[in-house]
């Protein structure tokens, strides 16, 4: 007898945020660093508003810590990225 694995939809969340990372990292090598870090800043700020919305079991990875915790950290890392971002000088 096999056993058919589910997809949960914590998959999913995880692979489309996973999947904007490596847009940024692409853009970032493309276009410069403001525009990667701009793009990085709001995946994670798209990943804080999921755990703050989205239950424990559909946010799957995301879901690490208490929920409070990993917003704030996720905000952090957000608001940290979009102003490294307006900061770092474009290489001309």
């Amino acid at each position: 007898m096999t056993t058919e694995r589910v997809p949960t939809p914590g998959n999913a969340v995880l692979l489309t945020l996973v999947g904007g990372i490596v847009l940024a990292l692409v853009l970032t090598l493309l276009a410069g660093p403001t525009p990667g870090g701009v793009l990085l800043g709001a995946d994670l700020a798209v990943a804080a508003v999921l755990r703050l919305v989205l239950p424990v079991r559909v946010a799957g990875a995301l879901a690490v810590r208490s929920r409070g915790l990993d917003v704030a950290i996720l905000v952090v890392l957000a608001v940290s990225c979009l102003v490294l971002a307006g900061v770092v000088p474009t290489p001309v």
